[in-house]
């Protein structure tokens, strides 16, 4: 997607919410490192390298707790935010089978607190989003996904 797209999108969804959230997909997890620094640098949005933050958070619990944990710290991530959106990258702890979450449900929840931007490594195709490549041990697919979606075009590295 093309930058000015990329930018048209983003505005309409924070203009007129009508899903939770927004997910920028593509399977090139650098080309969303670059345009998760390039839409903050460029909006002054806030971001939340989930994965880091999170697996600090959950050091302090056991594992039979981190479902739970995992669903009450992304809460209160979100409630500190006070004014949207919040740029979400880093996602990939989520899906850890050890968590047993459906991280789509998550951001949807999270989402209708203020805007989120989410950094999604995954494609989408037709109806269904799917998070990593069918290869990937901890791929995952949704058919009909209730959010915004937006390819970022991996060719064009330039994005912001």
């Amino acid at each position: 997607m093309q930058t000015q797209d990329l930018e048209t999108t983003i505005a309409a969804f924070l203009a007129y919410p009508t899903r939770p959230c927004l997910l920028l997909v593509s399977p090139d997890v650098a080309c969303l490192e670059m345009t998760v620094k390039n839409l903050a640098a460029a909006h002054c949005w806030p971001v939340l390298p989930l994965g880091q933050a999170l697996s600090a958070a959950l050091l302090h619990e056991a594992p039979a707790r981190w479902a739970t944990a995992t669903k009450r710290w992304l809460d209160d991530a979100v409630r500190q935010e006070t004014s949207g959106p919040l740029l979400v990258s880093g996602i990939d702890l989520l899906f850890d089978p050890g968590l047993s979450l459906d991280p789509l449900r998550l951001f949807c929840q999270a989402g209708r607190r203020i805007p989120l931007v989410v950094a999604w490594p995954g494609t989408h195709a037709g109806d269904v989003l799917a998070y990593a490549v069918p290869e990937h041990a901890h791929y995952r697919s949704w058919r009909h996904p209730e959010v915004v979606v937006v390819m970022v075009d991996v060719t064009n590295k330039n994005l912001s």
